[in-house]
């Protein structure tokens, strides 16, 4: 979004709580700590408040989950009074698997310091069917919005024959991600085809892995990368990208880089990932947790197919999923708010 209103007459400052790693962008960063690698809290919340004040803004626009924020928003809004605006990231409404539970809990914590927000933005139509049902707000104040990626990075190469199977995983190397199921399913793969597996990412079980895998040469660890460009890089030159998620994730922006990038994917069946992939045109869809179903997905792929996938989903994406036209629906929901609060338009 930042790289977008960068570009028109829209001012915009970013507070991040936690130390930011995405992009080199402008961004305020108040004193703060990590706590059990994911919860950000902010030591001194008036160093936000005293930005804000300082800032002027037109909108306040929340991001959920944001850790200390999330628990401050009332104070920051007896301080600033405009209007405000929460996208929520996260599946907020499913218990299934731990993290998801983490999340539905931490969500209820902190909701009903949302309730005044003029509008909730929901990334998908799995979340807003959460928040219909959980958030204690009308559903004409929650508007579907989603994501864009800057297609200009995440870009196709030329396609150049060859033999060897290229499968990319790129995230949190974690159980939740159901890296675990696709390395023993590339393992198994190895017995049958040339095939070679990038692993783009850290996580809490990168070590264990890799150590279990040494012996496995079509496993290539390759762990951070530090930019987009890096990242995009991997993308285009993979045949098909995995994300084997275990749990009910909100919407990944793996499936729109990956297309951008015109290159197929397969994900599991969960959550946003079936509002982002059309089965069977550019990319797959598979049961969660079923290596068996994902190692015959892999086990019939051909090369040249896969490519083709892949441009048809880059298609997909210059249609519905460009940086501009993300940013133009946020600016339009801005001009809403700020206009006619009372009848909020829906978006997507």
């Amino acid at each position: 979004m930042y790289n977008y209103f960068k570009d028109t007459d829209t001012d915009t400052l970013v507070i991040s709580e936690a130390k930011w790693t995405k992009q080199k962008i402008p961004v305020f960063e108040p004193e703060s700590s990590l706590y059990f690698g994911v919860l950000p809290w902010v030591h001194h919340i008036k160093e936000v408040e005293d930005k804000l004040l300082e800032w002027e803004p037109d909108i306040l626009h929340h991001h959920h989950p944001s850790g200390r924020i999330d628990f401050s928003l009332p104070g920051l809004r007896k301080k600033i009074d405009i209007p405000l605006i929460v996208t929520v990231h996260m599946s907020v409404g499913s218990k299934k698997y731990f993290i998801d539970w983490v999340m539905h809990t931490f969500y209820m914590l902190v909701r009903k310091n949302f309730l005044n927000a003029v509008s909730y933005v929901a990334i998908s139509k799995y979340v807003k069917r959460q928040l219909e049902e959980i958030s204690g707000v009308a559903k004409e104040r929650i508007v579907l919005l989603y994501a864009g990626v800057n297609t200009d990075i995440f870009k196709p190469v030329p396609y150049k024959k060859h033999k060897r199977l290229e499968i990319l995983f790129v995230g949190q190397v974690t159980p939740e991600k159901g890296v675990d199921i696709l390395i023993k399913t590339v393992i198994a793969l190895a017995e049958k085809r040339d095939v070679r597996l990038s692993i783009v990412g850290n996580g809490t079980h990168v070590k264990r892995w890799m150590k279990q895998t040494e012996n496995n040469p079509e496993i290539n660890w390759v762990g951070f990368v530090g930019t987009q460009q890096k990242v995009a890089e991997y993308y285009a030159n993979a045949d098909i990208v995995i994300l084997p998620t275990r749990w009910e994730e909100a919407f990944s922006y793996i499936p729109l880089e990956s297309l951008a990038s015109g290159t197929a994917i397969a994900a599991s069946r969960v959550g946003g990932n079936m509002e982002a992939i059309r089965d069977g045109s550019t990319g797959f869809l598979f049961k969660p947790g079923d290596g068996r179903e994902l190692y015959g997905i892999l086990e019939k792929a051909e090369i040249e197919s896969l490519w083709e996938m892949g441009l048809r989903g880059r298609e997909y994406i210059l249609q519905n999923h460009t940086l501009k036209l993300f940013g133009e629906k946020y600016l339009s929901l801005y001009n809403n708010v700020l206009n006619d609060p009372d009848h909020l338009k829906q978006i997507d």
